[in-house]
């Protein structure tokens, strides 16, 4: 049952959000594939910087001293039967089939606080259209990410993928939401 229902959840989350590859001209891109998991990692490279990738909420966003500060927190995401397996963790006296196709776990109350770099990209799933579909990947400067973020109130519930190098912000990508 949980199988058909999953299956159903995804088709249905493919044949609203993804739009059709045939029909896309060669302009328009596909919407962005999920991971099934994200959890927050952290490794150095040959340089011994120190590399983090995340996945995490904006609680925060001002201007300090000339920079750009954000504070966030961290959550995982899982996608599939990831999902129903993470939800099942958190929730074992449920007994209703987990609906969505993704689940998002917050387990730690922990804000950490960064700078973003003025080389910093940001990529956005849902701030432009595209006729009526979303502009997928678009990238955009730090102003137009702050102006989105800051427009939809924070805290608000959208994930970013986050990619700090040696305590700096480097990258934001939007993860798009159903």
């Amino acid at each position: 049952m949980r199988k058909s229902y999953l299956l159903l959840s995804s088709l249905i989350f493919c044949t609203l959000f993804v739009p059709d590859a045939q029909a896309a001209s060669p302009q328009e891109t596909l919407a962005p594939v999920p991971s099934q998991v994200m959890v927050p990692t952290s490794s150095k490279d040959k340089q011994g910087n120190t590399l983090e990738k995340s996945m995490a909420y904006v609680k925060t966003l001002q201007v300090k001293n000339g920079k750009l500060i954000v504070s966030l927190d961290y959550v995982q995401w899982f996608f599939g039967e990831a999902a129903i397996k993470a939800y099942r963790q958190d929730h074992p006296k449920e007994k209703e089939d987990y609906p969505m196709p993704y689940y998002i776990r917050n387990s730690s109350p922990k804000i950490r606080t960064f700078e973003i770099s003025p080389k910093a990209s940001f990529t956005l799933q849902t701030n432009s259209t595209q006729g009526e579909n979303f502009h997928w990947n678009e990238a955009v400067n730090a102003d137009t990410f702050k102006k989105f973020v800051l427009s939809k109130g924070i805290p608000y519930q959208i994930p970013f993928h986050v990619e700090v190098k040696n305590g700096i912000i480097t990258k934001v990508t939007e993860q798009y939401v159903p």
